[in-house]
C-alpha cells in the first residue's frame, strides 16, 4: 500500500531511481538505523487524515447526540415519602368563593372554599386525568377536558367520568391548611 503513496519513507526513497540508500538515511541516537527506529509505524497520509476525520466525526455525533438522548429520556422520579397528614399552605390562600389545588403525596388535591366551609378531593379527573377546576358561578368542580361535572365532595353530577373524585380531609389549624387522607 506504500508503494501507491506519495509519501516518501526511507524505504520508498531507497526504491526508487537514484533516490538516497539505506546507508544514507541518516542515523537515529541509540545507533539505530531510521528503517529500524520506523518499523511498524504507518506513515500514510491518507490512513492519518481518515482516523483524524473519523476521530472529529466522532466526537461530533456524540456532542450532537447526548443532549438529544438526555431530551428524550425521562427524568428519575423524586421518592415522595408518603405521609398521612400534611401542611400544604396557609388557609388564607383559599378565599370564600375559590379552591386551590395542592400537592400532597404524589396526588394533586383541590380545595374548595365554598362560603367557608372547606372540602378536599382529588384534582385529577377519573375519565381521563386532566386536572380539574372549580367553578365559582356554578358551584362544583368542573372538567374542562370531556366537561365532567362534580359535586363540591368529589360525587359525579354528569359526564363521561367512571368514578367520582377521591375524597381527602381538610382542616384549618391556626392559620396552616392541613390536608389529611380520608
Amino acid at each position: 500500500m506504500a508503494e501507491n503513496s506519495n509519501f516518501k519513507s526511507p524505504k520508498r526513497l531507497s526504491s526508487l531511481q537514484g533516490g538516497p540508500s539505506d546507508q544514507s538515511s541518516g542515523a537515529v541516537p541509540g545507533e539505530k538505523t531510521r528503517d529500524a527506529s520506523l518499523e511498524g509505524i504507518d506513515f500514510e497520509r491518507r490512513n492519518f487524515l481518515g482516523k483524524a476525520v473519523g476521530g472529529i466525526g466522532a466526537v461530533v455525533a456524540a456532542g450532537t447526540l447526548y443532549p438529544v438522548v438526555k431530551y428524550i429520556t425521562p427524568p428519575a422520579e423524586k421518592e415522595v415519602k408518603d405521609v398521612d397528614e400534611k401542611v400544604v399552605g396557609k388557609a388564607s390562600e383559599v378565599p370564600p368563593d375559590s379552591g386551590k389545588i395542592y400537592q400532597f403525596n404524589k396526588d394533586k388535591v383541590i380545595v374548595v372554599n365554598n362560603g367557608g366551609q372547606l372540602t378536599a378531593c382529588s384534582a385529577v379527573c377519573t375519565h381521563l386525568g386532566c386536572l380539574v377546576q372549580w367553578k365559582e358561578d356554578e358551584e362544583l368542580i368542573y372538567c374542562a377536558c370531556h366537561g365532567a361535572r362534580y359535586e363540591q365532595d368529589g360525587k359525579i353530577i354528569s359526564g363521561p367520568q367512571p368514578l367520582p373524585l377521591a375524597p381527602y380531609n381538610v382542616r384549618v389549624d391556626g392559620d396552616d391548611l392541613v390536608i389529611s387522607k380520608a
